[in-house]
């Protein structure tokens, strides 16, 4: 048997109700040989068996709250409630998941060839081979044809080493496919797990773009001022004369013309460094435009830079701290953040292939264009937060999704697209209207591909640089659709 890296996965079909109780999706069980914790719903942690060599009634008692606890855990990971919709309230998505902490991770795991999946099984029959496949996720129905096939799919990329990442399938509030294969840490052999955090470098720009616009809605800006009054003085003493015609809308269409910081020398140099925003824009406010403002399409982080100086600006608050009040914590997107400096410990770590690790890059020098951080749940609830409207009001998604720049013949970035919204790409898939986008840089690949009249969710992340995630999501993403 060949080798392949440690995978867990997991396979939910929630059962839609019309009620308004919610059905319960079994979180990841990591089972492990070899001295690794397991996990799971009648374990108990070993450090609880330690010492018990009295009273008899005392591990009967520490055992239940044992039980208790890891049942509470279990419920808090993957709990799919229900839509509005599904309750006959209204039309809008409710946000699909409750949120837990992980109390325990497997670290290491002795049988590098195994692989883990959730099947059929009833969750007695987990129970007793939690030892002989792990490790082991937990309970799914079998009712569905497309999630076993994107489960298939997944299985065979993991055991071909063209896999290493977190998946996540969602439609309609019910999860098709959770899944993560390989390393978030090859040296320490620590695994992915479909909670792992990762940095997802462009996927950034779809909430860059929506601050924007919520500022815009809160009257601190407008799209078509001009940039240079919100950027001198406190980014730059003067601004050049070829950037006075540039707007903000430019700076996050991808239409005003800079060039992109990503490709210059200076930039890829000192991207392990900590650097500030003054100095980002240093590196490309003197030189010349790729063509006149507006008249074309380009894709450039720089103006993703100046929007997020922008921000700052207007708001007088550090973009993280920004990007914090008016998203992140509204949505509860508690693994979605930026950090000046590295994202949360236990994070996966970029590899530009198995085995070749990527610079560890400081999120100062990725900044408003690729410094987000971020798990496949937050992803799936931030998509779900337009089809509710909880990001914003209908005006301002409709406008996030609308089109504001047509794509070069090959499409933006090469992708199949039509046109360029705020952070989304626009196209069909099948006929079906499809936003989404990619994030692509030194260790990292991810892929966020939204069908809002579907309400499908395919979020694709990984920590290896040469992973297709846009080919594998465009892949889930139709099976999805032929459900």
């Amino acid at each position: 048997m060949p080798k392949c890296p440690k995978v867990v996965g997991l396979l939910m079909f929630g059962t839609a109700l019309s009620s308004g109780a919610m059905p319960l999706g079994t979180p990841a069980v990591a089972a492990s040989t070899g001295g690794a914790v397991v996990t799971g719903l009648d374990s108990v942690h070993p450090s609880a068996r330690a010492g018990r060599h009295d009273d008899p009634r005392d591990e009967q008692r520490q055992s239940v709250r044992a039980h208790e606890r890891q049942r509470q855990n279990l419920l808090r990971d993957l709990t799919l409630a229900l839509t509005p919709m599904q309750r006959g309230e209204t039309d809008s998505r409710a946000l699909p998941y409750n949120w837990q902490k992980a109390d325990t991770i497997a670290t290491s795991y002795s049988d590098q060839k195994g692989l883990s999946d959730t099947t059929t099984r009833s969750s007695s029959d987990q129970k007793s081979s939690s030892d002989s496949n792990p490790p082991v996720t937990a309970w799914a129905p079998s009712d569905n044809a497309a999630g076993a096939a994107m489960l298939e799919y997944l299985r065979d990329l993991a055991a071909q080493n063209r896999f290493t990442g977190s998946v996540l399938v969602v439609r309609r509030g019910r999860v098709l496919a959770r899944f993560a294969a390989g390393w978030a840490d090859e040296e320490k052999r620590i695994p992915n797990r479909p909670d792992t955090v990762y940095r997802v470098m462009s996927i950034t720009k779809q909430f860059t773009s929506m601050l924007v616009l919520k500022l815009r809605d809160r009257g601190l800006l407008r799209l078509d001022d001009p940039i240079c009054p919100y950027l001198v003085p406190q980014y730059l003493k003067r601004c050049p004369a070829a950037w006075r015609p540039i707007t903000i809308r430019m700076t996050v269409t991808h239409t005003s013309g800079i060039p992109n910081i990503e490709t210059l020398p200076s930039y890829l140099a000192n991207v392990t460094r900590p650097t500030t925003v003054r100095k980002l824009i240093q590196q490309f406010v003197n030189l010349p435009l790729d063509f006149k403002p507006g008249t074309s399409w380009k894709y450039t982080n720089s103006g993703y830079v100046l929007a997020g100086a922008i921000i700052q600006a207007v708001t007088g608050q550090p973009y993280g701290v920004v990007l914090r009040k008016l998203i992140t914590k509204p949505l509860k997107l508690r693994h979605t953040g930026y950090s000046r400096t590295y994202p949360p410990r236990g994070y996966a770590k970029g590899y530009v292939k198995p085995g070749s690790p990527a610079p560890l890059l400081n999120g100062s020098e990725l900044f408003s264009a690729t410094g987000l951080y971020t798990t496949v749940d937050d992803i799936v609830r931030w998509d779900r937060a337009f089809g509710s409207y909880t990001v914003a009001p209908p005006a301002t998604v409709k406008q996030a999704f609308t089109p504001q720049a047509k794509c070069p013949p090959n499409g933006c970035l090469n992708l199949p697209s039509s046109a360029y919204a705020f952070g989304w790409l626009v196209d069909r898939l099948q006929g079906h209207r499809l936003r989404y986008h990619p994030g692509l840089f030194m260790g990292y690949t991810a892929m966020n591909m939204y069908l809002p009249d579907d309400d499908i969710q395919v979020v694709v992340l990984s920590n290896v640089q040469d992973t297709d995630t846009a080919g594998i999501a465009r892949h889930l993403a139709t099976l999805a659709l032929d459900l």
